[in-house]
């Protein structure tokens, strides 16, 4: 390599850097809002038949562990909210909104956390991670709606418990791992041939 070739490549690859952080920005945006439309659509259609379960817990998660932004957990926040607000708009069943629906921030925020600390971990790491979260999720938000919801003055905390634990516990971290290891399988997938198309359009460029 001769050295205007040198000094060629050295000016161009601050702006092949800077070209693919705009890209990888662009890639994480239009993830997080694939990610959030997904949640809007599988919520608001648990108000009717919807084939979907709810994938909040999910996508909460999915947001911690790929894109680097901290403002997609107010802004999921956010969506989750006005989903709510609008089915109990629209004269569905308001059971559960109580004053424990606060306790969805909290709910939230832990499973994001939990995203955010199984980045660049394996993917079973990932799932295994995952599944505590949604775990723990849980315990908040159906412990705040026993305390919290007035819905049941006189049944027992214990049965309460064993009421909630067997019944829902198994398909809420059920629901979060499938749409978890949906997501992980599609990361993986396009890391797999993403250098593939990276490489085929630099050729041009080395040869010019």
């Amino acid at each position: 390599m001769n050295t205007g070739t040198h000094l060629k490549n050295l000016m161009l690859r601050p702006l092949s850097a800077a070209a693919d952080s705009r890209s990888l920005n662009r890639r994480d945006a239009l993830g997080a809002l694939g990610l959030v439309w997904a949640m809007v659509l599988t919520r608001a259609g648990q108000s009717g038949s919807h084939p979907l379960p709810d994938a909040s817990i999910a996508v909460f998660f999915l947001l911690g562990l790929f894109n680097r932004s901290a403002l997609w957990l107010p802004i999921a926040l956010g969506f989750a909210a006005a989903v709510d607000a609008w089915v109990v708009t629209g004269d569905i069943n308001a059971y559960c909104t109580t004053p424990a629906s606060l306790f969805l921030i909290p709910t939230y925020a832990t499973v994001w956390l939990a995203g955010r600390f199984a980045r660049k971990r394996r993917p079973t790491a990932v799932l295994t991670t995952a599944g505590i979260a949604a775990g723990v999720a849980f315990l908040i938000s159906s412990g705040s709606f026993y305390f919290l919801s007035g819905q049941f003055p006189d049944l027992p905390l214990a049965e309460y418990s064993r009421q909630v634990l067997i019944r829902y516990l198994p398909p809420y971290v059920a629901h979060c791992l499938l749409y978890v290891a949906a997501a992980v399988v599609v990361s993986h997938a396009a890391k797999w041939l993403r250098p593939a198309a990276v490489t085929r359009r630099r050729e041009p460029a080395a040869h010019a």
